[in-house]
């Protein structure tokens, strides 16, 4: 009999073993497939406290699992599909923005949450400076106010007046001395007027002194890049020598490059480029940087300042001169030029990879207008202590490919055409006298 129940015991244990081996699977002993978000999640959904605020406002985020708890705490928020820090959105513009969750591997339908423009009370003009001098440009900032007293920059959508008169976006190129009187109107709202005062500018007694190279060339000059290379290493070494590109026999040839040309390079031989209108690069120029470098330095009586903008499709170019000494006879250049265009280029070189031709070769400084002869126009003061202002406000040159790559070179040439001095920067730049 002990022997018997013994047995039974043991077949008792092997069953509970057996089932207790098994209890991790049903139907057999095949395993459960695990079920996303969690012990009976399935789908979350994703609520706003709001679905339509004004700009400025915020709005709270919660999500929920189909099993009616709340997993906002452990979900992701996704507001255009950049998720968001906390459960918290202020949006920073106007629009309709998209609206998800996850959680576990688990993603929410979309919502939508729409953002309109505040009602604003009032307007007001401000500046970043408290004032300017003649030939700056002035950068309007456009401030409109709710009924809670919340400000929103608004410049983009307002329109500004200065002295009476509308203009195009908010920068207003200085001219004269005296104050510049800005308001601002949106809809039916007007701001009270904004006052800045344009000052004097003021030229040094001496100015740094700068250099020029004229570059006579063209896309079928297979020696040409070697010229193009030296200016590169000139560029590398000093920003006080300024470029220009004189297109003869291709595209990018023009009126003003062949005067150049048939003054400066009158044997038509390629390539040739002439330093300060004066003296021709000394070949190899690669190897004759310094003849660019040297006359870039130290002190002259002469010198300019310019600026220069572009205002819907005009290009506005302020151009001044002065002079510490007389200087009789000067004559002022003024220069429009392009960077950036690019056209296969010849090359018997071995610059550029020694690739003939170079296929996507960038031409910069290349002439595209001038905005005076480009031997000069006489300047009418050039006595000692004496300054000129000069504004230009010419249509954007038909020649010109891409208005964001312009750039204007202005020079102080001598009676027989010798760069005296000269500056350079790209379009939207205001650049001051350089004193050294």
């Amino acid at each position: 009999m002990k022997t018997r129940n013994i047995l039974k015991c043991l077949v008792a244990v092997v069953a509970i073993f057996t089932y207790s081996c098994s209890s991790d699977s049903d139907g057999g002993g095949t395993p459960t497939t695990p079920t996303p978000g969690g012990s009976g999640i399935t789908s979350i959904t994703v609520t706003s406290s709001d679905s339509s605020i004004e700009l400025g406002g915020s709005v709270t985020f919660t999500v929920t699992a189909n099993d009616g708890s709340n997993v906002t705490s452990t979900s992701t928020i996704l507001v255009n599909n950049s998720s968001i820090q906390g459960v918290s959105y202020t949006p920073t513009a106007t629009g309709s923005f998209t609206i998800k969750a996850s959680y576990e591997g688990l993603t929410s339908a979309n919502i939508n949450l729409n953002v309109l423009p505040p009602v604003l009370t009032a307007l007001r003009v401000e500046s970043a400076d408290t004032s300017i001098k003649v030939g700056d440009t002035a950068a309007f900032i456009v401030i409109g106010t709710d009924a809670s007293g919340n400000d929103y920059t608004i410049t983009d959508s307002a329109d500004i007046s200065v002295n009476g008169t509308a203009i195009v976006g908010n920068r207003f190129m200085a001219t004269a001395m005296g104050d510049l009187e800005a308001t601002a109107t949106k809809d039916a709202l007007t701001s009270t007027i904004f006052t800045l005062p344009v000052t004097a500018e003021t030229a040094p007694g001496t100015f740094a002194r700068n250099a020029v190279i004229e570059d006579f060339t063209g896309t079928w000059c297979g020696w040409c890049p070697r010229v193009s290379y030296a200016i590169e290493q000139v560029e590398a070494q000093s920003d006080r020598v300024f470029a220009i590109a004189a297109h003869s026999g291709d595209n990018m040839e023009n009126s003003f490059s062949s005067t150049l040309v048939s003054q400066f390079n009158p044997g038509g031989s390629y390539p040739t480029a002439v330093i300060n209108r004066d003296a021709e690069w000394t070949y190899p120029e690669p190897s004759n940087v310094a003849q660019a470098t040297n006359l870039a330095t130290g002190t002259t009586t002469s010198g300019l300042s310019i600026n220069s903008m572009v205002v819907g499709n005009q290009l506005q170019v302020y151009v001044s001169t002065a002079f510490a000494q007389s200087t009789s006879g000067a004559k002022l250049v003024v220069l429009v030029l392009e960077d950036g265009i690019v056209a296969s280029q010849g090359n018997y070189t071995s610059y550029y990879g020694g690739v003939d031709p170079i296929p996507q070769f960038e031409h910069n400084h290349t002439l595209r207008h001038s905005m005076t002869n480009v031997l000069g126009d006489a300047i009418a003061n050039t006595a000692a202590n004496s300054k000129n202002d000069k504004l230009f406000d010419i249509a954007i040159p038909a020649l010109v490919n891409d208005r964001s790559k312009m750039s204007i070179v202005a020079m102080i040439v001598a009676s027989d055409n010798t760069v005296i001095n000269a500056t350079g920067a790209h379009v939207g730049t205001d650049k001051d006298y350089e004193a050294n």
